[in-house]
């Protein structure tokens, strides 16, 4: 493999792709409920044609890493439609799509792949016992060594599941990321109620080449990398959805990350969200891309001004 080593590009901007699983079904694919069913993987079943097309449409947008559709492929997502026995061959398949796109588009594309929450997004009460978490992680992380540039442990809602997810790939060939989301309307705040520094803390001592803010609003990304420039000298960035969040700062009220969220959210477009996303750079972030309902729209926009 051709590894990208960001500790040797800190002066270039990385942008990445945009969501997949909210881009499957703005294209009319069957992508069911997050909470209750496989979400994404689906796709990997019924629609993998149109899983390259998006790729291939991100790629010609600019981006220069793709991310493989294997984020809702963790044992516990699997077993609600009895498909655990399938992770491995669905994981590959992912690559697959992913690796065919690029060769198809004849650029140099970098290829990531995610350890994901294992059960349900944004759930920080959800997590399992750390050392399930660490064995399944492994399990995924056996998967694909070697197989790509990049592994994501990203939407990190939980420190230990952060802890979990990156100790598991502390040997691997590829670049190490972590990103946690702030996921609900409270700045710098996981959906387990730790702020940045806590979580950061937690990680602190073991080997990463970048960290990252994904999957919240636009404008709680530029928030955060404030306090994580401070805190690394490793690259940083983020990857939003396409959505600015009315925050609050009461933290006596309980989290319900996905609630609070949807109650505090404003959809914005492409020219708003590059717009947010410059502020990201003026903090020092060096990767950008973006998460759930972002489109290739919105990276060419971001090409458009950053490439």
């Amino acid at each position: 493999l051709n590894i990208f080593r960001l500790g040797e590009e800190m002066n270039k901007l990385l942008i990445g792709d945009g969501g997949m699983g909210s881009e499957l079904r703005f294209r009319g694919v069957e992508v069911p409920s997050h909470i209750e069913s496989i979400w994404s993987a689906l796709a990997l079943t019924t629609n993998t044609q149109i899983i390259k097309e998006v790729h291939l449409d991100y790629i010609e947008a600019g981006a220069q890493y793709i991310t493989a559709n294997n984020y809702a492929v963790t044992q516990p997502i699997l077993e609600r439609a009895d498909l655990a026995n399938q992770l491995e061959d669905l994981t590959l398949l992912s690559l697959s799509i992913a690796r065919d796109a690029i060769q198809e588009s004849g650029k140099d594309i970098k290829l990531a792949a995610s350890l994901p929450p294992l059960e349900t997004s944004y759930r920080a009460d959800l997590i399992l016992d750390y050392s399930k978490m660490y064995d399944q992680y492994q399990e995924l992380a056996n998967i694909l060594e070697g197989e790509v540039d990049i592994i994501i442990c990203e939407t990190m809602a939980h420190s230990l599941e952060a802890k979990a997810a990156l100790s598991t790939i502390q040997d691997s060939t590829s670049e190490k990321w972590l990103g946690w989301t702030l996921h609900g309307n409270r700045s710098n705040t996981l959906p387990s109620g730790e702020n940045i520094n806590e979580a950061f803390e937690v990680t602190k001592d073991l080997k990463c080449d970048a960290y990252m803010i994904n999957c919240c609003g636009v404008n709680m990304v530029t928030e955060s990398l404030k306090k994580l420039r401070k805190l690394t000298d490793k690259p940083i960035g983020g990857y939003a959805n396409s959505e600015t969040i009315e925050t609050i700062s009461d933290d006596s009220i309980e989290i319900n990350a996905e609630e609070d969220h949807w109650e505090s959210a404003t959809t914005i477009d492409e020219t708003r969200y590059a717009s947010e996303v410059s502020k990201w750079v003026d903090e020092g972030a060096s990767i950008i891309a973006g998460c759930c309902r972002t489109r290739p729209s919105h990276i060419k926009k971001l090409v458009e001004l950053f490439g």
